[in-house]
């Protein structure tokens, strides 16, 4: 803890924003903090709902009416938008840009892709990428904070990153790095942030979440533990929330997802007490017109992906619906359709599967009723994982189901299964019951051949151990590849629909 705290305060003068000498400090000011998170690369809008476009107009008319304006990125700019995500990100960082963005958090989605990747971002990003509980070679692998001199007002920015992301995210593309406790990384910051810098305001700027999807240490543990945060801008969650949660005096603030919501706080200054004078999140949706310079970046975009990317590969009835992540706590038709996919692939390769498990929160969109793009199927699998399969004896598919009982409901590495699989899993007694795989009961003798994906196979998620006690192999095959092939060998026009292979007790 002393080598931890003596590195952040060696680092405190090399990474301070802020000036020497300013305006000399007010007895009253208003501070107006912006905040999005978990946008995704979500350029464009989705039937009229959110888009970049939506949020510049929003950021912009709030800049113009206001003097004294904040804008942050509480983390996850990455994956989820073939538009961004075939162009690494930089559409986004270019946008943001453009907003004058001070700062974004390091979140679990910035590692996704390959690596080297978030340097070339950093490079381009005219704010920093800040994060003070991400270690590398021995030191801060980001700036831990920012401070920011808003006419007068020294702000102090701290970001922290969910310690959990080395399950997260990939575990090898984050290999090297290492994610120290939150609460102690944002002890020190208000430590530093208060004592060295003398600022008057400090924001975390965090990416932990809390409730349903938050990280092992949430932002209400965070404030409850760390007084001395103004306000907290939180992401991670997606949590859509309808007023500020509050706790041991800290507000928690969090703007929903995919660019859909844009939070607004007013923080309020009189003579050394900071208070939040209000909170709103606006939604953006037809009511707030598209920025037409945003607009037009993010059109060139999709239109050089659409016109490689928009082939039609089959058509559906009906939507195999998302929802609010029901992959994640049910079965679904989408889920089903990924993980038939990934059995025909694999025995299209002469591999003996028995059956097919993956995780719901590598399930990342609806497909829309009507025709399906290789767009589509890509915004449903986005990551690039790979299928991998196993042997493993009847006893280890016991004991992955043992596994499979105790994943919390809503949790991202819920298991969602092929229909070789029939079970029932009782969330409150943390039981399976009922479980056959190809009509029959699991003989613990027996060999059976699981196929996964590459990140469940290293131990994404981290929440079947049993993986880490049985070799795998790579088959470098891209699901993507595999789920678009299944698609076109469909009867057309699909029909989405469940039978019954996973039952949840609540």
């Amino acid at each position: 803890m002393k080598r931890f705290a003596l590195a952040l305060a060696l680092v405190a003068a090399l990474f301070a924003v802020a000036c020497a000498s300013g305006p000399a400090v007010p007895e009253q000011a208003e501070l107006v903090i912006l905040h999005v998170n978990d946008t995704h690369g979500q350029l464009a809008d989705t039937k009229g709902v959110g888009g970049l476009a939506a949020v510049a107009a929003y950021v912009k008319s709030v800049q113009a009416a206001y003097p004294n304006v904040l804008f942050l990125h509480a983390g996850d700019l990455n994956t989820g938008s073939m538009v961004s995500d075939k162009n690494l990100g930089l559409p986004n960082v270019e946008i943001f840009n453009t907003l004058g963005l001070a700062a974004m958090t390091v979140g679990n989605h910035e590692f996704d892709m390959a690596p080297g990747v978030i340097d070339k971002q950093m490079a381009l990003a005219k704010y920093p990428y800040i994060s003070a509980n991400i270690v590398k070679d021995g030191k801060l692998a980001f700036k831990p904070y920012i401070v920011k001199n808003v006419n007068g007002l020294k702000v102090g920015i701290f970001g922290i990153t969910t310690s959990d992301t080395p399950v997260k995210a990939h575990p090898l593309k984050v290999e090297g790095y290492t994610f120290t406790d939150e609460i102690a990384a944002a002890a020190e910051m208000v430590k530093v942030l208060r004592e060295t810098e003398k600022v008057q305001v400090v924001i975390g700027l965090f990416h932990v979440g809390f409730g349903s999807g938050a990280g092992p240490k949430p932002s209400d543990v965070i404030a409850a533990a760390v007084p001395g945060i103004d306000l907290i801008v939180d992401g991670h969650s997606h949590t859509a929330m309808d007023a500020p949660k509050l706790v041991n005096g800290i507000p928690i603030v969090m703007a929903d997802s995919n660019t859909k919501r844009v939070g607004k706080a007013v923080l309020s200054y009189d003579k050394g007490a900071v208070s939040l004078s209000s909170w709103t999140s606006a939604m953006m949706d037809g009511s707030v017109a598209p920025d037409s310079e945003v607009a037009a970046m993010v059109k060139g975009y999709k239109d050089e992906i659409d016109a490689k990317y928009g082939v039609k590969i089959g058509s559906t009835t009906a939507p195999f619906d998302l929802g609010a992540n029901l992959t994640r706590k049910q079965e679904t038709a989408l889920a089903n359709l990924v993980t038939d996919a990934m059995v025909w692939k694999a025995r299209a390769m002469g591999i003996k599967a028995d059956f097919a498990i993956t995780n719901g929160g590598g399930i990342r969109k609806t497909i829309p009723a009507g025709d399906i793009t290789r767009l589509n199927a890509y915004e449903v699998l986005p990551f690039g994982n790979t299928l991998a399969y196993m042997e493993m004896s009847g006893a280890k598919v016991l004991e992955l189901f043992d596994n499979v009982a105790k994943i919390p409901h809503g949790n991202g590495g819920w298991a969602n299964m092929s229909k070789d699989v029939r079970y029932t899993v009782d969330t409150k007694a943390k039981a399976i019951s009922g479980l056959t795989i190809g009509g029959k009961a699991v003989d613990p003798n027996a060999t059976y051949i699981v196929i996964t994906n590459d990140f469940l196979a290293v131990g994404g998620d981290g929440v079947y151990p049993v993986f880490k006690t049985v070799s795998f192999k790579d088959t470098f095959i891209d699901m993507l590849e595999g789920f678009i092939e299944y698609i076109q060998s469909m009867p057309q026009p699909m029909e989405p629909k469940t039978d019954g292979r996973m039952q949840v007790l609540l």
